[in-house]
């Protein structure tokens, strides 16, 4: 019988051999290549469901394929690893891929676009890589894998290069995941050198290896077991804070904006942000093992969270708004993977992929719609003229502020569950519940503050009177993953369960057996054991739950009923002016940009031109000084050797005669 996982490198293969189609073939091709993507991801993602389903039948897949470089301590190859947690993320990857492609033939036809060949190549490759990135087994594939996403999203966010803007926002989102990525190689390289191993599972896996040494209270180096992990796990973060688009290095993702709306529905749901909370939940057997880490991990998210949210409440670009949704909405999941609740991360990247990519591609039918404009304050009135945009819209708008009984509340709230009980026992987890909760009320004010503006209230400008249709290659991904932003959070259902007294929670019994090593699916009461950690409640479990649901929803409503008053009128007012200087502060980012400006030009390049002038002068003088000496030297004998006989004579004999004066006055001849 023919097993499923036989075809698992077909996953990524498919979308790989679209690229080629379409980079060779498609200006002779229907749509530019746009049908050979469309195939191939949609066999990406019925071969994903397949691998899905066998893996529901308990099967797991680690299987090498090609062995690359053998070494007496390390291994290098590429494999294949389908337990899980990468089945889960196969389907998302692969069945967002797929919408966008199907979107994109509404979308980029409606922008008039050229370059329609590229543009659908660079698709097919950029799905490649992140499905293999999913399958990869080992560590050191899925670093070269990561390194492929970030080209792809170079090359997709400069899409438009001969605009001033584009080229200078790939660059820049280039240069700072690759400042990240520095830090993930050593990482990398230091995981093999410590452990001997850079596989992801299994017995010989660097997780177990990790687990082992700190057992048997091992050193390298100098150092304990547990300092390695730590320092290690933190150099990983680099590349994922990078990726994933967290404080300080997120400063990227918004100027990303400028590539295709499609485009940013891909990074931002499925594949280079997503790319970074993945990596963390894959490698979180080995992360548990050190609680500096996952500190360290949950305050990052818990800050990025609320940081991010506070600028979105002044953007007026509808992408800049959901750009800075996102990076807020990977905070949390960081936050969730920081306190333990590996369940809860993973859950939310999964809801989140669903109703990010619905918001972008309904922000992309907005954009259809306004023939091009972005402005939110140039829109209104396209409810009754869009009703399947704006239902959509409002369905994934209402999962990204939380608001029960939508996908986001249950995600969400769970991570949030998670951050307080920790915080109920190690007080100092309390701030980051603290940033994680405060964030949901600027979350809920900026969501409906785009929605209102958006479909709400008059039309302010003939674009919004007159907008242009959209077509059912638009309109059936917005419902797709409409109906998703409703029903995906029936997957982990976990407060109703609790509350209910059931143990029937389909996502928490799916993840706990990730890993043969079973570190990666493990508890909240699994990890509390194993940290020295006690569960901490108020009053009970039942009381903590409901206390925390209340005061998320609480604060959702609060922030969505605030924008409701504010902006859901015939002619809203610009009611963030009023915030004055802090409005400046928040609508320049922080000065984020500045910041990272003055450290390039005000210390990094005055430091490297020091260091280039001690080159010039000192280093390069040395070296230039000895090669004087040996060139004068070797000038001096140089003149010796003239290729006249006589002259060699000559001096044979007066050489001679120098040796026998010489001998004669030591030896008192003359005397």
């Amino acid at each position: 019988m023919v097993s499923a996982f036989e075809f698992a490198p077909a996953i990524a293969l498919l979308p790989l051999a679209a690229f080629v189609v379409a980079l060779v073939f498609g200006n002779g091709m229907p749509k530019k290549g746009a049908y050979a993507g469309i195939l191939a991801t949609a066999g990406s993602l019925l071969l994903s469901l397949w691998m899905f389903a066998t893996v529901a039948g308990g099967e797991v897949y680690n299987e090498g394929l090609y062995d690359w470089a053998i070494g007496d301590e390390i291994t290098f190859h590429f494999g294949v690893l389908i337990d899980p947690l990468s089945a889960l993320m196969l389907v998302i990857v692969s069945l967002v891929a797929l919408l966008v492609h199907i979107f994109s033939l509404g979308y980029m036809n409606a922008e008039g676009e050229t370059g329609l060949r590229r543009y659908y190549a660079e698709l097919g490759l950029f799905t490649f890589s992140m499905l293999a990135f999913v399958l990869a087994d080992n560590l050191l594939m899925a670093f070269m894998f990561f390194e492929l996403v970030g080209l792809c999203s170079y090359l997709l966010i400069g899409f438009w290069f001969r605009t001033r803007s584009a080229p200078s926002a790939a660059k820049k989102a280039f240069l700072v995941t690759r400042f990240g990525d520095y830090f993930f190689l050593i990482g990398v390289v230091g995981i093999g050198a410590t452990f001997g191993t850079l596989t992801f599972a299994g017995d010989a896996s660097f997780v177990a290896e990790a687990q082992s040494a700190i057992e048997a209270g091992e050193t390298f180096h100098g150092l304990g077991a547990e300092t390695w992990v730590t320092i290690l796990g933190l150099l990983v973060l680099g590349g994922v804070i990078g990726k994933s688009a967290q404080f300080p290095l997120h400063t990227w993702l918004p100027d990303a904006m400028e590539g295709p709306t499609t485009v940013s529905a891909l990074i931002h749901a499925a594949t280079m942000v997503a790319a970074g909370v993945y990596l963390v939940a894959r490698m979180f057997g080995f992360y548990a093992q050190s609680p500096t880490a996952l500190a360290i991990i949950a305050f990052v998210g818990g800050f990025t969270a609320l940081f991010a949210a506070t600028m979105g409440v002044v953007k007026d670009d509808i992408k800049q708004v959901l750009a800075y949704s996102t990076i807020s909405q990977y905070g949390y999941m960081m936050l969730g993977l920081g306190v333990g609740g590996y369940v809860a991360g993973v859950f939310h990247l999964m809801n989140h992929a669903f109703f990010k990519a619905l918001l972008f591609l309904g922000a992309g039918a907005v954009i259809i719609l306004m023939h091009h404009e972005q402005d939110m304050w140039k829109m209104g009135g396209l409810k009754d003229r869009a009703p399947v945009a704006y239902y959509t819209f409002l369905a994934g708008s209402l999962a990204l502020a939380g608001i029960v009984p939508f996908s986001g509340f249950w995600s969400k709230d769970e991570i949030l569950y998670d951050a307080l009980i920790l915080g109920l026992e190690e007080p100092i987890f309390l701030a980051a519940y603290a940033m994680g909760l405060v964030a949901v009320f600027f979350t809920g004010f900026y969501t409906f503050r785009m929605v209102f503006l958006t479909f709400h209230g008059n039309p302010r400008s003939e674009a919004a009177r007159d907008p242009h249709p959209l077509g059912m290659n638009v309109k059936i991904p917005l419902i797709v993953l409409g109906v998703l932003a409703v029903v995906a959070g029936a997957a982990n259902l976990a407060p109703v369960y609790k509350l209910a007294g059931l143990d029937i929670t389909f996502l928490e019994h799916w993840l706990d057996g990730a890993y043969t090593d079973g570190m990666e699916g493990m508890t909240y009461h699994e990890y509390s054991e194993m940290t020295g950690y006690e569960t901490g409640y108020i009053g009970s479990e039942t009381i903590t739950l409901l206390i925390g649901a209340a005061l998320s929803l609480g604060l959702a409503f609060g922030g969505a009923g605030l924008a409701y008053i504010l902006y859901n009128v015939p002619e809203p007012k610009a009611h963030t002016e009023n915030l004055g200087s802090a409005r400046t502060v928040l609508r320049s980012n922080y000065y984020q940009d500045e910041v990272q400006v003055w450290i390039a030009e005000g210390l990094t390049l005055p430091v490297a031109r020091m260091a280039d002038r001690f080159d010039q002068s000192v280093i390069d003088g040395v070296v230039n000084g000895v090669s004087s000496v040996s060139l004068f030297g070797s000038g001096g004998m140089k003149r010796l050797q003239t290729g006249v006989v006589t002259n060699y004579a000559a001096l044979i004999v007066l050489g001679f005669i120098a040796l026998v004066v010489g001998l004669g006055v030591y030896g008192g001849w003359f005397v």
